[in-house]
């Protein structure tokens, strides 16, 4: 009887360990993308005439953004519909098929496998309908023409009519898409020439027909070839031997992507964040431009205008009591813009503003009985603290300025301790007019310490307020804590505008480089630096975008090869020849894509 037991114990032991393996150890993570194990059509098959195609890979998959990452060449009226159903991926095409057509369908990096993820880089599929598989290709890189960023997500378009409308009126033969690192190829290409061009396609109609699409093209007529090219191929034993690979040409075209500068001057919006303030924002810097109330009487002088540097936005500080004490105003207004044939017109508009204060927070302090309320006063809005040698002390007002008594504003340095009153120069900005500036009439003293003092009452502002007693202390860096940057080029040519650039949206400085190719930057405080060099066709001193209709070409930039450290009280030579520019290393080492879809 025990020997029945044990027995039927041990049996209950093996059954439970079956049941029960334990977690499983796992084995090396699967980083292989999936595999093709059959298709319908074959990849490369001619004459195929059916609009349904089956792709059967060896792993389960899944589609990611497929719709935005597809493209199907030559360009379909119709989106194809996609699915994927296990291992299989299937392309509904929803029109026919033009006769003696090479298709090629390009997922990009848009077919994964289901488990870990695993793209397909670059999954091409091709088929022709006819007796031939156009096998030719053309490829490059497209970069932003301003900063040299590779763009990612543009149409790469190829035209077989070689006229300058084909871009504007027709539809490309074949199509091609930049990836993340700006590169694209248009494949499957017959034999023949092509004019090749690059398109954010906001109506993806594969055309350049209206504004604000960025675009490029390449200046030349391409032929694409094929050639066999000796490559080096090295074996274990370190000894080298060559094969003959096929290339396609040309592979290196150079696309430099812009926006042409608009001409269409339009009015976007107005704006009343303030009972006594109204702006007009436009596209463009405005001309012509124009304002009154209506529908109610006001003074001569019922406002001041402070136009933005760009002059594209008007702020409008009401001074009539009538009409910023007013919740509603109807204001009429224009500005100079152009017709349907692109004629000067001053095209006019009325709107009504609204505003309406917040309601007020009670104060959390209890006021006693008595007290006096404060008085408002005029306080500076914005002051320097820290002046560079060569600058001025700035300070900018709240509101529009009525009148400043300048012999009750003081200007002191501190010498030994003590403060000595020095003489002045003052300046009002011509287009920011809160803003205000003071100099020495002499050098302000590197290191040196200085003190702005405004009287009570000194200052007085349109609605009347004035100024409390100011005292503004600030000081002027001193000259050991800038550096200095030298810089020779060699060979330079004529037009040679160099930029310095930190970390703002603006240079820092610039110089037209002089036909010795030696100039520098002097005061720079320590920091990284970019120096980026323009070929300033029209010597205007800015970087100009392109123009498609005059075939002109965005102004040709180049960077030097890396950032530049300045250290305080440091002198940095730099030589730079731009024959040494190689700009697909400088991208890849110094720019991130930008997004095109």
């Amino acid at each position: 009887m025990q020997k029945y037991i044990l027995g039927a114990f041990v049996l209950i032991l093996i059954v439970y360990s079956c049941a029960n393996p334990g977690y499983p150890t796992g084995g090396p993570k699967d980083e292989t993308p999936p595999v093709i194990k059959k298709s319908v059509p074959v990849n490369g098959q001619m004459n195929y005439k059916k609009k349904e195609v089956m792709i059967e890979f060896d792993e389960i998959i899944k589609l990611n953004e497929v719709n935005q990452k597809l493209v199907v060449s030559p360009p379909l009226k119709e989106r194809p519909k996609i699915e994927s159903r296990a291992q299989k991926l299937f392309i509904n095409f929803e029109e026919e098929l033009q006769e003696n057509t090479t298709y090629t369908l390009d997922f990009a990096d848009a077919i994964e496998d289901n488990n870990e993820g695993n793209p397909i880089e670059s999954f091409v599929f091709s088929f022709s309908t006819g007796e031939v598989v156009d096998s030719f290709a053309i490829m490059g890189n497209l970069w932003d023409s301003f900063d040299l960023s590779p763009i990612h997500g543009a149409l790469i378009l190829a035209h077989k009519n070689l006229n300058d409308t084909a871009f504007t009126h027709d539809v490309p033969v074949r199509l091609g898409k930049s990836d993340e690192e700006g590169h694209f190829a248009i494949r499957n290409l017959s034999p023949g020439e092509y004019r090749i061009y690059a398109i954010e396609d906001a109506n993806r109609n594969y055309m350049f027909d209206q504004p604000g699409e960025a675009i490029a093209w390449f200046d030349t007529i391409v032929s694409p070839s094929m050639k066999y090219v000796a490559m080096p191929d090295t074996l274990e034993n370190d000894s080298v031997v060559f094969k003959d690979e096929l290339v396609h040409t040309p592979n290196d075209l150079k696309l430099f992507m812009f926006e042409e500068k608009s001409k269409q001057q339009y009015f976007i919006s107005e704006e009343r964040k303030d009972s006594n303030i109204v702006s007009f924002m436009f596209n463009l810097p405005v001309e012509n431009f124009s304002v009154e109330p209506i529908n109610t009487n006001y003074k001569d002088n019922w406002a001041i205008f402070e136009p933005s540097i760009n002059n594209d936005t008007v702020k409008i500080w009401l001074t009539d009591s009538v009409l910023y004490k007013n919740d509603t105003l109807d204001m009429a207004f224009s500005y100079l813009g152009l017709d349907t044939l692109q004629n000067p017109i001053q095209i006019q508009d009325t709107l009504t503003l609204y505003y309406f204060a917040p309601p007020q927070k009670e104060s959390k302090r209890k006021k006693k009985k008595g007290e006096p309320v404060a008085a408002k006063t005029l306080k500076m809005e914005k002051s320097s603290s820290n002046v560079d040698v060569y600058e001025s002390f700035n300070f900018v007002m709240p509101t529009p300025v009525k009148q400043i008594d300048w012999s009750r504003v003081k200007l002191f340095e501190m010498v030994d301790t003590l403060m000595n009153e020095i003489e002045y120069k003052h300046y009002q900005d011509s287009i920011h007019i809160r803003r205000y500036s003071i100099n020495t009439k002499t050098k302000w003293t590197p290191g040196g310490q200085y003190l702005l003092t405004v009287d009570s009452a000194a200052i007085n502002d349109v609605y009347n307020l004035y100024c409390d007693s100011i005292g503004k202390q600030f000081s002027v860096k001193s000259l050991d804590s800038y550096g200095t940057m030298l810089i020779n080029m060699i060979n330079p040519g004529k037009n040679w505008l160099v930029q310095l650039w930190g970390k703002g949206d603006e240079p820092i400085a610039q110089k037209y480089v002089p036909e010795s190719g030696k100039f520098g930057f002097q005061y720079i405080n320590a920091g990284s630096y970019e120096l980026k060099l323009i070929i300033d066709r029209n010597r205007n001193g800015k970087w100009d975008t392109g123009e498609y209709s005059t075939k002109q070409q965005p102004e040709q930039v180049y960077f030097y090869p890396g950032k530049i450290d300045l250290r305080e009280n440091w002198e940095k030579q730099v030589e730079w020849d731009l024959r040494d520019f190689d700009i697909y290393d400088y991208v890849s080492k110094n720019r991130k894509a930008k997004k095109r879809e």
